[in-house]
């Protein structure tokens, strides 16, 4: 049988969906036809296009550059496999600082200085500067120390580069204080067009030193035995060392003989060494006694250094020791108005005394006489001196003196025996008394005096302790006593001069809403010492006005009309000027409020001074001046305000 031929099946399409298609080709050609027409909007042939072919030197060129691009980056590959460089860093040039942390003063010491480039550039404009303290003294330097000071330019520093400055010198500074030396370096990057700073510090500590000092003195001592205590100090370094000086802190109340050429500042012993060579010594020594009322265990301080740049004393040498003062036989006491402190004194001023006594021994004193010495001083005021003759120290005014116990004046002390208290011959343990005594200063020095400082001393002879017989000697600890100057301010208004021409103008007595004028008229005056910065002020009342008259014949006077002062200044007042003046008019016009009393001229005027001598401050007031014209023999009795 034949087989019978069969047609595919026929697909029915559904009618929306052959819709759909037709619409995406119709949009597809209208893409196609807007990307491929021309400038005249017709679309080209394209069963007639060719395709071009590049040409062949593109490839050429393309392959060049590759090689060229894989041959650079080799290279750059083998320079930082080789040697990396990864620019600055922000680290360029390192600092340290070689040599001793703890330092022997005297002795000579060498600081390293060493320097490196550890950046992966070069650095330019390299310097470094070493500060040292300033008690170091510079022996050498290497490199060679520029003129212009401990700074040293090194310019350029490669990749790696190193160096060293060689230092060499003495500390001289105080012993046990601590100190540092600082290098600060500048340099710039070669990458870089802004500076860099590196720095370096090395601590330091004096902690020892070549000079060497003991001081010698007995152990044990009792007042008024004669005391000599020697300080030795000596250079056990290799070099010699300049600029010294001894110092010897001596206990409170040692008293040095009069006769010591040493220097002093209170309880301290100065004496200038100068140089000290190499295994050379040099010793102070200073004798006396020790006043009556100390006692225990005394410490005694020998130091020896140089005077800083700031003025203090640098001390590289340091010894102490420590001494008995046992009691003594006679305790002995003075004061002088209320007080045994030095102080300062006005001329005119009365000084109370009382001299305690009492045998502080176990045995009897026999045939003691008392003395109260009264002693001009130099000029520097801390060494007593002695007087042409007497006279010559004419501070103190014996016609007013006051003695409860009968003591004989001789020259410029007071002696007591047994002629004056029976009790001074023969005093048995335990006994004790007190005298009292008074005398003034001087009230003026306007004829001139040769002294303004002086101390006061009390000294007991004691010939005889229990049976035997030692001529002992106590003393206190002199009492200093510096006067101040004597400058005085006086205020005075005037009306009329001495002679009776008028220096005011307006109504006398003055009168309500009328304006009356008075001259004010400012004196300082003084017989002792230079003062310096001076200042006279004083406020104006409300309704007085100043008319800016002003006669001085130093200085400045000056009015603020702010605040209404008047203001007089001066830099100083010399030894040999004793007198001063200012003068300036006001002008009144009293009120309603002023009537039936006396007007205010001026102010309380206050007065301020130093006094160059002994450093004290002066200052002093002065009451308000008003129309009351006392001293004005024209205007006396002429000052109560009236109503017009």
């Amino acid at each position: 049988m034949g087989k019978k031929k069969t047609k595919p099946p026929v697909l029915l399409e559904d009618p929306e969906s052959v819709e759909i298609g037709k619409k995406k080709e119709d949009e597809m050609d209208k893409g196609l036809s807007t990307i491929f027409k021309d400038a005249d909007g017709a679309v080209p042939d394209m069963s007639k296009l060719e395709i071009r072919r590049r040409p062949w030197i593109l490839y050429v060129v393309a392959g060049m550059i590759i090689f060229l691009t894989l041959l650079l980056a080799s290279v750059w590959a083998g320079f930082i496999f080789f040697k990396p460089f990864k620019g600055f860093g922000g680290q360029g040039l390192q600092l340290k600082i070689d040599g001793p942390a703890r330092v022997t003063l005297g002795q000579e010491s060498t600081y390293f200085i060493n320097y490196s480039n550890v950046s992966n550039e070069p650095l330019a404009s390299a310097e470094v500067r070493v500060s040292f303290p300033t008690d170091f003294r510079i022996i050498s330097t290497n490199p060679e120390m520029p003129a212009a000071g401990m700074t040293w330019r090194l310019g350029s520093i490669e990749y790696g580069g190193r160096g060293t400055i060689q230092v060499k010198g003495v500390f001289l500074g105080a012993l046990g204080t601590k100190s540092a030396i600082q290098a600060v370096g500048t340099y710039r990057p070669a990458s870089f067009n802004s500076d860099f700073e590196a720095l370096a510090t090395q601590q330091l500590e004096y902690s020892d030193s070549v000079l060497s000092g003991s001081i010698s003195a007995p152990e044990k001592m009792i007042p008024g035995d004669k005391v000599t205590f020697v300080y030795s100090v000596s250079n056990t370094g290799s070099i010699p060392l300049d600029g010294l000086e001894a110092h010897l802190t001596l206990p409170h109340g040692f008293v040095r003989d009069a006769t010591s050429s040493t220097a002093s500042d209170g309880d301290m012993v100065v004496m200038p060494i100068g140089e000290l060579p190499a295994g050379a010594s040099s010793t102070l020594s200073v004798s006396g006694i020790f006043a009556s009322g100390s006692g225990g265990e005394l410490h005694v301080l020998g130091e020896t250094g140089k005077i800083g740049l700031d003025g203090s004393f640098l001390a590289a040498q340091k010894t102490d020791t420590v001494v008995s003062l046992l009691a003594g036989d006679l305790g002995l006491k003075l004061v002088a108005n209320g007080s045994d402190a030095d102080r300062s004194v006005n001329l005119g001023d009365a000084l109370h005394f009382s001299l305690g006594y009492e045998n502080t021994s176990g045995e009897e004193l026999k045939n003691i006489v008392l003395h109260v010495i009264f002693e001009p001083l130099s000029a520097s005021g801390t060494s007593p001196v002695v007087p042409k003759k007497p006279s010559d120290f004419d501070l103190l005014d014996w016609s007013g003196l006051f003695d409860n116990s009968s003591g004989t004046q001789r020259d410029n002390q007071l002696v007591w025996d047994k002629s004056s208290l029976e009790m001074l011959e023969r005093m048995p343990t335990g006994q004790d008394g007190v005298i009292e005594f008074s005398v003034p200063l001087i009230s003026s020095a306007a004829s001139g005096t040769l002294f303004d400082a002086f101390q006061a001393t009390a000294e007991a002879d004691v010939e005889f302790v229990g049976g035997a017989k030692l001529d002992r000697v106590v003393r206190t600890k002199p009492m200093v006593f510096r006067l101040r100057s004597d400058a005085k301010l006086t205020t005075e208004a005037r009306y009329f001069t001495e002679e009776g021409a008028p220096m005011g103008t307006g109504p006398l007595p003055p009168e309500v809403g009328q304006t009356t004028s008075y001259r004010i008229l400012w004196t300082v005056d003084k017989s002792l010492h230079e003062l310096s910065d001076l200042k006279v002020s004083a406020k104006l009342p409300d309704n007085v006005v100043w008319p800016g008259t002003i006669d001085v014949s130093a200085g400045e006077l000056t009015y603020d009309e702010k605040t209404r002062m008047v203001t007089w200044t001066l830099n100083k007042m010399p030894t040999d000027i004793t007198e001063i003046t200012a003068e300036f008019d006001v002008q009144l016009t009293p009120t309603e409020f002023d009537a039936n009393r006396f007007a205010e001229l001026v102010g309380e005027t206050r007065f301020d001074a130093k006094d160059v001598q002994n450093g004290d401050a002066l200052t002093m007031t002065k009451d308000h001046l008003t129309t009351d014209l006392q001293n004005d023999d024209g205007a006396k009795n002429k000052g109560v305000v009236r109503k017009s």
